[in-house]
C-alpha cells in the first residue's frame, strides 16, 4: 500500500512548483534541474532499461505500443525525449501540481497527463510495461512539521515499490546520491545511500540493477520482473 501525502505535504509541493513555473515558464529549471542537458542525461539512463523491441522508426500494424507510466511527469518531458528517441509508448503521466498538468496539456493536448500522486489511482498490479520516474523524489516530505521526520524516506520507498508492483516488465528510476557532500546543506532535499536503496529493492524485486557515474550527485535503479529485463 503506497502511503499517502497529507494535506500539507501535498500543499507544500503544490506551491513550490506553482512558484517555480512564475519564476522559470515551462522550462526544466521550473522542475529544479539546472539546465535541459542534465534533466536529459537522466532520462537517457531510465530509457536504458528498455529492450531494443521498444525502439521502432515509426509506429505501425504489426507493432503492438508498450504501456509507459511517468510517476511525477511534470511537463511531460520524458515522453518528448523519448519521441527523439524513436520510443513511441502509450504514455500516461501522473502529477501532484496541478500547474505541471496544465502545462503538459499545453504542450501537448493528446496526451494522457493526470493530476494526482500514486496512491490516488487504483492502479492494478502489472498494468503498465514499464514505470518511470525522474527526480520526483527528491524533495523531503517527512519534516518536524508533519511530526514525521523520523520517518524520512518512508514516502519515497512506499512508491518505489508500488512502481514495481503495477508493472509488467520493470521500472526504472533515479534519485539522489547522499555520497554527495552537498546534499547534506540542503535540508529540502531527499537524498539517499544507494547500496540502501538496493538492499530495500531487494526485499521485493526479482532483479535490482544499480547505474551511476553518469553524474556525481545522481543514481539510476532498474528493477526487472524477469531476470533477464526483457520480454519474453
Amino acid at each position: 500500500m503506497t502511503s499517502k501525502l497529507t494535506a500539507i505535504q501535498r500543499l507544500r509541493i503544490q506551491t513550490r512548483h506553482r512558484v517555480s513555473i512564475e519564476n522559470y515558464g515551462y522550462q526544466p529549471q521550473a522542475l529544479f534541474w539546472s539546465t535541459q542537458a542534465i534533466q536529459e542525461i537522466r532520462f537517457q539512463k531510465l530509457i536504458e532499461i528498455l529492450p531494443q523491441s521498444c525502439f521502432q522508426s515509426e509506429l505501425n500494424e504489426s507493432h503492438q505500443a508498450w504501456s509507459l507510466l511517468d510517476v511525477g511527469c511534470g511537463f511531460a518531458d520524458l515522453q518528448r525525449y523519448m519521441l527523439k528517441q524513436q520510443l513511441f509508448p502509450d504514455y500516461t503521466g501522473i502529477d501532484v501540481s496541478p500547474d505541471m498538468v496544465r502545462g503538459a496539456k499545453g504542450m501537448a493536448p493528446e496526451l494522457s497527463v493526470i493530476e494526482g500522486e500514486l496512491s490516488d489511482f487504483e492502479y492494478t498490479n502489472n498494468q503498465f510495461d514499464y514505470v518511470m520516474l525522474s527526480g520526483a523524489l527528491n524533495e523531503v516530505v517527512e519534516t518536524d512539521i508533519e511530526g514525521l521526520a523520523n520517518q524520512q524516506g518512508d514516502y519515497a520507498k512506499s512508491v518505489i515499490r508500488k512502481m514495481y508492483e503495477i508493472s509488467r516488465q520493470g521500472v526504472a528510476f533515479n534519485l539522489l546520491d547522499r555520497r554527495f557532500a552537498w546534499h547534506e546543506t540542503r535540508t529540502d532535499l531527499q537524498s539517499f545511500y544507494p547500496q540502501e536503496i538496493i538492499e530495500y529493492c531487494q526485499s521485493f524485486a526479482i532483479q535490482v540493477t544499480l547505474v551511476e557515474g553518469y553524474l556525481e550527485n545522481d543514481f539510476t535503479v532498474y528493477l526487472h520482473k524477469q531476470p533477464s529485463g526483457f520480454r519474453s
